[in-house]
């Protein structure tokens, strides 16, 4: 398996990761490429890699260049005390929007989700009401983009992550001093489990862009894998230059030994996945048909799925949980409605994965003796390789034809089914 070790005794930043990537041998005239399709302005940013000593290691300092459009409105929002404000929402939906590989896309959307939980987590907001500050600006949409861009390209299918510094001293930020790890940084250590490294460093050597990153793509934490080969070896710079010690991460990819009952539950090769919000509600006094009410509305404005789970409240009283599957740029929108069609006073929400098989709606003609044929409407779905794992005939068009027919109901669905297999009639 391809696999790379991210060691990181020095800490590490967005700009140091992906800089060790380029190192490593990243085609960066590809990479540009890719890059240039993220979903922001025209000429809002360049990039210029370049070779730089640090402790004497030749290693290479990736550096984000602003437009003066960006980097003056920029200026302006810092003299004003604030930052430039992109919530999770816009940001995911810079990158859905993008036409970066599907595999850079959603792991990019993974490290700024798993930023963003961390960031709500820490002010005590909701997902959505985070504002991500420096972290959303246009350099840092870069890092993580042009990092995941990269990890992609390069075909790494697994990583290890060394034990994590953090070093030491405080930290401004618009919300005032804090000691160092910063609180974004700590809740991601937390929330991965990841192991932090003693060190005598005394500044803020692990950043929240790292940090996310590191405990996104890491498959574990710990010493460096065996390898049977190394393919390469890359070292990332950061900003300053310390006299005591190389300010660079380092990452080594090879071939991993896997040894036998280790793997762990590997990302699906059959199906897509993406990323989606759970939204839910309680209630004990609302109407079962303001409910119905609620949930048709839902559906309506875009909601994947809705559901109501009876359940016990307090005092003992009978009441609903409505629970809504959505995608990640609705899930304002559906809270929204949640409040202003139920009786609720608070909506909750978390983030997760889902696989998603292909789907495709085929319409297929039945005819039954002297009767017109009438179309039934069938969901058939497909893994990535096109092979059919389901196929749902629509109820109320197969109910329709069985009370017209006499036919029994589980014929007509099974005639339709078959029918819809066998390929010969046309698609919606």
């Amino acid at each position: 398996m391809h696999t790379a070790f991210f060691d990181c005794p020095f800490g590490a930043a967005g700009d140091m990761l992906l800089g060790a990537l380029i190192d490593a041998g990243l085609n960066v005239d590809e990479w540009k490429e890719e890059l240039a399709k993220i979903n922001l302005p025209e000429g809002s940013f360049s990039v210029r890699p370049e070779k730089v000593l640090r402790c004497g290691i030749h290693s290479t300092k990736l550096h984000v260049i602003l437009s003066a459009e960006e980097a003056r409105e920029d200026d302006q929002e810092q003299e004003h005390n604030h930052h430039t404000h992109r919530g999770l929402t816009d940001i995911l939906s810079i990158i859905e929007h993008s036409t970066i590989k599907p595999g850079a896309k959603k792991l990019a959307s993974e490290i700024f989700t798993r930023l963003g939980v961390a960031e709500a987590k820490v002010h005590g907001v909701t997902v959505d009401a985070v504002h991500f500050h420096e972290v959303g600006a246009v350099d840092a949409i870069v890092d993580i983009v042009g990092f995941a861009i990269a990890y992609d390209l390069m075909g790494i299918e697994q990583s290890i992550v060394s034990a994590l510094p953090v070093g030491s001293g405080t930290i401004s930020s618009q919300h005032g001093d804090f000691p160092v790890p910063g609180p974004a940084t700590l809740e991601l250590i937390r929330a991965a489990r990841a192991p932090i490294a003693h060190t005598s460093i005394d500044y803020e050597c692990l950043t929240p862009t790292g940090a996310a990153i590191l405990t996104t793509v890491a498959e574990r934490f710990g010493s460096q894998p065996d390898m049977s080969a190394i393919d390469a070896i890359g070292y990332g710079a950061g900003s300053l230059n310390p006299a005591g010690h190389p300010n660079v991460c380092r990452i080594i990819i090879g071939h991993s030994m896997p040894k036998m009952g280790s793997e762990k539950n590997a990302p699906s090769s059959r199906y897509r996945s993406e990323l989606v919000a759970v939204v839910e509600c309680n209630f004990d006094d609302l109407s079962p048909q303001v409910i119905s009410y609620a949930s048709e509305k839902l559906l309506a404005e875009g909601a994947l799925d809705v559901f109501v789970t009876a359940c016990t409240m307090k005092k003992g009283r009978s009441g609903h949980l409505l629970s809504v599957i959505c995608r990640m740029e609705d899930e304002v929108r559906v809270k929204e409605i949640l409040l202003a069609e139920t009786s609720t006073l608070g909506v909750r929400s978390n983030v997760t994965e889902r696989l998603i098989a292909e789907r495709q709606l085929k319409k297929v003609e039945l005819k039954s003796g002297h009767t017109d044929a009438q179309s039934v409407r069938v969901k058939i779905g497909k893994d990535l390789e096109g092979n059919v794992i389901n196929v749902q005939p629509e109820f109320e068009d197969c109910a329709s034809i069985a009370r017209a027919t006499g036919i029994p109901l589980k014929e007509v669905l099974n005639t339709a089914s078959a029918k819809a297999l066998n390929g010969r009639d046309s698609n919606d």
